[in-house]
């Protein structure tokens, strides 16, 4: 049977209607949903050891696509616990499961098609399956097998995932058993955080995003001709997710990849005026994200550091400090990417609130649900 969250839902902040900037609300309302996390970790611990915990070889598998895939990445890193893309489990990894691996698929909706497809084919393997979702979980939570809620009321439709995101990876750290992957300190810490942490995003959008009217461009368009996100080990995660955020809620292309290996693969194709986004994580990266922001400052390139205490990046031109420690770096580094991402969509114009960019091109958007959720083509959800 079905194993629903008793948890009541997290609503808006009670103070009437979501406004205008129901975005930033989403970003800012994220300590107190991640308090409710925290709230629930019994529940969460239980929830594991009744439907998780592989037997005998068996292992634990986390599949989803976008935002399901970047926090499983982020929480179960270093674990022993596998987490895959949803194409990737279907095609790759659920032909090699059997009755001893736990498998949980992630889907705020549950009408991702290739999660979907993924869930069937490990259950036709006789793996144990569960979802992890937000509410009824559409066509994954319609499986019949164990669901596992976050209860986050959406302040809007349509809008970009931030809290969804971060609950959904302290969730999985929990179901891992990532004792240090979130403490209370820092989501106390969290407001604080969130406040200075969009000042300088503030600054990084007022500084490289506007109008590109030299160029021809429309009044609104981005005058940042790219924007690259770049991590190591746990931090690839957040780089892909930063990518993502900014493809969502801006026209600026964005790009992420590994520290060192951008130096190989992306900087000989990087245009003069992009964003290089670092993201270290501990001690050992920092020198390294360091010496990155270094050469890069040589062409005049706008650099932004994001990481936790111990990963200090000096010659960065801008710098933002997690809170927490190196195990918590994949919050601080979520939230700060989710403002810095909202501040160049407002600079450039597209409106992160309403996103009305992507589901005002009729065709571009049909296209986009042809390609991960047939289900609801000609919908407009």
């Amino acid at each position: 049977m079905p194993t629903p969250s008793s948890a009541a839902p997290v609503q808006p902040d009670g103070k009437g209607a979501p406004g205008p900037d129901v975005m930033l609300q989403d970003i800012r309302r994220q300590p107190r949903v991640l308090s409710s996390i925290l709230d629930r970790r019994e529940e969460i611990a239980r929830f594991a050891a009744d439907h998780l915990d592989p037997r005998a070889s068996g292992r634990l598998h986390a599949f989803g696509s976008g935002d399901g895939w970047f926090a499983a990445r982020a929480a179960f890193h270093g674990t022993g616990a596998v987490a895959t893309s949803g194409l990737d489990f279907l095609l790759n990894v659920a032909p090699t499961l059997g009755p001893d691996d736990r498998a949980v698929a992630i889907s705020m909706s549950g009408n991702v098609d290739r999660t979907l497809e993924g869930a069937e084919a490990a259950l036709a393997r006789g793996a144990g399956l569960s979802v992890l979702t937000n509410g009824e979980g559409g066509r994954l939570g319609a499986l019949g097998g164990p669901r596992l809620s976050l209860d986050i009321a959406d302040l809007a439709p349509f809008l970009c995932g931030t809290s969804s995101y971060t609950a959904t990876a302290a969730v999985l750290g929990f179901l891992a058993r990532r004792e240090d992957h979130l403490t209370r300190a820092t989501t106390d810490a969290l407001p604080s955080f969130i406040e200075e942490a969009d000042r300088v995003c503030r600054e990084v959008a007022s500084a490289t995003a506007g109008p590109r009217a030299e160029e021809g461009g429309e009044e609104g368009g981005a005058s940042v001709p790219g924007i690259r996100f770049l991590g190591v080990g746990q931090s690839l995660a957040a780089a892909d997710y930063g990518a993502a955020k900014c493809v969502e809620v801006t026209t600026i292309p964005a790009w992420s990849d590994d520290i060192e290996e951008f130096a190989h693969r992306q900087y000989w194709s990087m245009k003069r005026g992009e964003i290089v986004v670092l993201l270290p994580v501990d001690a050992a990266s920092a020198p390294y994200a360091d010496a990155t922001a270094d050469a890069l400052g040589r062409l005049g390139t706008p650099t932004l550091a994001i990481g936790p205490a111990e990963a200090a990046t000096s010659r960065a031109r801008h710098r933002i400090t997690t809170p927490g420690t190196k195990a918590e770096a994949w919050l601080g580094q979520a939230v700060a990417l989710q403002l810095l991402s909202y501040r160049l969509g407002i600079a450039n114009g597209t409106d992160p609130n309403r996103r009305l960019h992507l589901k005002n091109d009729v065709e571009r958007f049909a296209v986009s649900r042809r390609l991960t959720r047939l289900s609801l083509l000609g919908t407009g959800a």
